[in-house]
């Protein structure tokens, strides 16, 4: 469990040393939103990262990860861009070495009984679509 707090303070110092220069582009607002939005997805990566798949053999994912993951499709559906959130993910993500998986990813909406509002895949290099 420590070694899941430590990557994710890793990637939120990663996060905001990506984005240090996108600070002239976004106000703030985008910037708490895109914390929110980090929060909500770290509760998902023990399920989705294929590194710790391997080390701690999440099979299943947490409850926590499944609530997260309908708070996005809340944000999703009713306050943020579905683009905007990849946006996020995507910044998070870059940077690291840290790869979804892809099967967990086909996965997710069915384990956590719901639908996925925003896109999410590996790689998250593109969020035009």
């Amino acid at each position: 469990m420590c070694i899941i707090v430590l990557l994710l303070l890793s990637m939120s110092l990663i996060f905001v040393s990506n984005n240090a220069n996108a600070t002239k582009v976004y106000n703030e607002s985008t910037f708490s939103t895109c914390e929110r939005i980090f929060e909500y997805f770290t509760n998902s990566l023990p399920y989705l990262v294929r590194d710790l798949n391997e080390i701690y053999g999440f099979g299943i994912p947490l409850r926590r990860c499944c609530q997260h993951v309908d708070k996005l499709n809340i944000l999703a559906q009713h306050r943020t861009n579905p683009r905007f959130i990849c946006w996020c993910i995507q910044a998070m993500m870059k940077g690291t070495t840290l790869a979804l998986d892809p099967s967990r990813i086909q996965d997710l909406p069915l384990m956590c009984n719901t639908t996925l509002t925003f896109p999410i895949y590996n790689g998250m290099d593109d969020c035009s679509n």
